[in-house]
């Protein structure tokens, strides 16, 4: 049987209470995830205080048009991707690499913006491999 302390710790790490934050932000695990992000975007960044802080932040960023779409589409697919590595954690006990989701958010906001975007000229390989090209693409 699980011990309710347990329960209450972040599957990713162990080391504190599993809360939306923690386990979204400030996690060891999840920070990393989204410094891999970032420092592929060619963006720093100091970690803010608050889920609500860095939307802000990511959401104040300047992009041309385009660029921005592909920009908001990571912050979805990151937090969406921890979400999914926490579930697969608690109900599969399945273990994962930072670097295995980093690329599960970038084949993710590929397979999105091919979609939305009806973009056939870029392969979901391009968009994983070409960030710099595929952030000069108008769609």
């Amino acid at each position: 049987m699980i011990q309710e302390d347990q329960q209450l710790s972040c599957p990713l790490c162990s080391m504190q209470l599993e809360t939306p934050s923690h386990l979204l932000l400030f996690c060891q695990f999840s920070w990393s995830v989204w410094s891999l992000i970032l420092d592929w975007w060619h963006v720093v960044w100091v970690c803010p205080s608050s889920l609500a802080e860095l939307a802000l932040w990511w959401f104040d960023n300047r992009f041309g048009t385009s660029e921005e779409k592909l920009w908001e589409g990571y912050f979805y697919a990151t937090l969406w991707s921890l979400w999914l590595v926490r579930n697969d954690y608690v109900f599969n006990n399945a273990t994962t690499s930072i670097e295995e989701v980093g690329e599960l958010v970038k084949t993710r906001v590929a397979m999105w913006m091919k979609s939305k975007f009806e973009i056939k000229f870029y392969s979901v390989e391009d968009f994983r491999l070409f960030l710099d090209g595929v952030r000069k693409l108008k769609f």
